[in-house]
């Protein structure tokens, strides 16, 4: 791909330079009083008084997903009739899994359910380590990274998809205030204003999980070395990944991003493989059944879950709608990167492997190493939790390996998951970033390199930021002051869609006409994507022709 030319949007860039120097200022005059200030502001008062709201939305986000599944909308071709897929459905899964959920299951796929179980919602009224609270913890393990997380992504990456490909919107999240304002708002000061935030949101979010990433892999170097974690350590580790994924994203999507993606999904598969084979497999699958028939059976109840009691401790505020607004922070710039690789496919496709897939993924792992931890806690005596008390949650994942065979390989293999996922999901984002950064962007040219290499400098200043913050809970209280905004937002867009949809002209056999701008526009050009037996099996089932 060649590089986009055109002038840098530097109000778009400005915001969150300016935004986070005051909160280094802040932190460098008083760190200890900023965090208290800010964490009772987030989590004490944001996530108590308009958590609730944040459900509502990711519960309707998930109705849609399925709505675009199963009626005459997810038929509509991105690109227009004559578009040509470009990636092949693996590759295609391999960049969603990689630059979405892969850095958080590798976090957290061992750290929840022993979390939750020990650990209980204290109005819930279950005793740590008791049957119901193993299954209450499975449950809400399966709400935050299963299909509701990834929904919100994936709605803004329909709509951003739909306008940009099909009505030649620009290549900016602002393009989302379309069917609110008309199409001559992508040129106002709100769209500057719009994607300034986003900028904001994503950059906090993406340093954030670059954060987690410092701590965890500084306790893979503790269980190989034995060297304790420091602060010094968090940074250091966070430099060489700064070299890591711009390496990758300067070399650009298709080089970088989507041959790391499937090698990883491939480390993945294997992991996932082997730990369910050399783990306590009949467990695991008795645990998945059940806890599957729960988080079914109880899954509107628990995606509503607020507990609004006096001894709850704010639980549900502090997990389940904590991960919905991370995942609101990401969602309009990473549904600008799902536009990157849709062109081509119809909506139907787009959910099948943006949204399904995934969240099957997520629920499989966090089932696997999930039952792995549990059973060796609970019927095995490994204290896991006192690991977790003395180590912290950054800590258990390496741990748990301790209880399979060729431990030393796994816990290898997972250093390299780690690794690569957050490469993968840092230059993806600093690409995108990168783009929406750029006057004249599209979804087909690469952003200048220095513009890549700008944001992937601020993700890892802002990290080194985050770990001297607070760690772990600093993380998630700016993540979370980060989001709670582009939940109020993200919701008026989907309105906004929905309206707009609910007007396009249709045929007689209930199909939508295609926009004047693609309905005899040829393919981009780009190299289509090769015919392997997934993608021959899957356009049997979807149809190369629909409209």
């Amino acid at each position: 791909m060649n590089e986009t030319k055109g002038k840098a949007r530097w109000s778009v860039m400005s915001v969150t330079i300016v935004l986070f120097a005051l909160m280094l200022v802040a932190i460098v005059v008083n760190a200890e009083a900023f965090y208290n200030i800010l964490n009772n502001l987030v989590m004490n008062n944001l996530m108590w008084g308009l958590g609730w709201f944040t459900s509502i939305v990711c519960l309707i986000m998930v109705v849609l997903c399925v709505v675009v599944m199963v009626t005459p909308i997810g038929k509509i071709r991105l690109g227009g009739p004559n578009a040509k897929p470009k990636f092949t459905y693996l590759q295609w899964f391999g960049i969603s899994l990689c630059t979405g959920i892969g850095a958080g299951v590798v976090f957290w796929g061992a750290a929840e359910p022993l979390l939750f179980a020990m650990e209980p919602d204290p109005s819930a009224g279950l005793a740590a380590g008791s049957n119901g609270a193993i299954v209450w913890s499975m449950l809400h393990c399966f709400l935050q990274w299963g299909f509701t997380p990834y929904a919100t992504c994936v709605v803004m990456g329909v709509i951003l998809a739909y306008f940009i490909l099909n009505k030649k919107a620009p290549f900016k999240t602002s393009s989302l205030l379309i069917p609110l304002f008309g199409d001559k708002v992508t040129n106002s000061k709100w769209a500057t204003a719009f994607d300034a935030w986003c900028a904001f949101a994503l950059t906090g979010a993406v340093a954030g999980g670059l954060g987690y990433g410092a701590m965890q892999l500084s306790a893979g170097i503790k269980a190989f070395a034995g060297i304790e974690p420091t602060m010094m350590m968090y940074i250091i580790i966070i430099l060489c990944m700064f070299v890591c994924y711009n390496l990758s994203a300067v070399s650009g999507l298709r080089n970088g991003i989507t041959m790391l993606s499937n090698l990883n999904t491939r480390f993945f598969f294997i992991l996932l493989l082997f730990v369910f084979l050399a783990g306590p497999t009949a467990y695991i699958c008795n645990l998945f059944t059940h806890s599957m028939g729960e988080y079914m059976s109880e899954f509107f109840s628990a995606s509503l879950y607020t507990a609004p009691f006096a001894d709850a401790g704010n639980w549900p505020q502090n997990w389940d709608m904590y991960w919905w607004v991370d995942w609101m922070a990401y969602a309009p710039l990473l549904g600008l990167f799902m536009v990157r690789v849709g062109y081509g496919r119809t909506l139907r496709e787009f959910v099948l492997i943006e949204w399904i897939l995934p969240a099957l993924f997520g629920i499989v792992w966090f089932s696997v190493f999930g039952g792995t931890i549990l059973h060796a806690q609970i019927y095995d005596g490994v204290d896991f939790y006192s690991i977790y008390l003395n180590d912290g949650a950054e800590a258990l994942t390496l741990a748990m390996f301790n209880v399979l065979p060729l431990s030393k390989i796994a816990k290898i293999v997972m250093l390299c998951i780690i690794t690569i996922s957050l490469v993968t999901q840092c230059d993806s984002m600093a690409v995108t970033l990168a783009g929406m950064s750029m006057e004249g962007s599209d979804d087909v040219h690469e952003p200048p390199v220095w513009l890549k290499l700008f944001w992937g400098i601020v993700f890892a200043v802002i990290a080194m930021v985050f770990v001297v913050l607070g760690g772990i809970n600093g993380v998630k209280t700016i993540k979370s002051f980060c989001g709670i905004p582009m939940c109020f937002l993200c919701f008026a867009i989907m309105l906004g869609f929905i309206k707009y949809i609910a007007k396009r002209p249709r045929k007689t056999n209930g199909e939508y006409e295609y926009e004047a701008e693609i309905a005899d526009a040829p393919d981009n050009g780009e190299p289509e994507a090769p015919l392997d037996g997934i993608d021959k099996l899957f356009r049997k089932l979807f149809g190369k022709k629909e409209a």
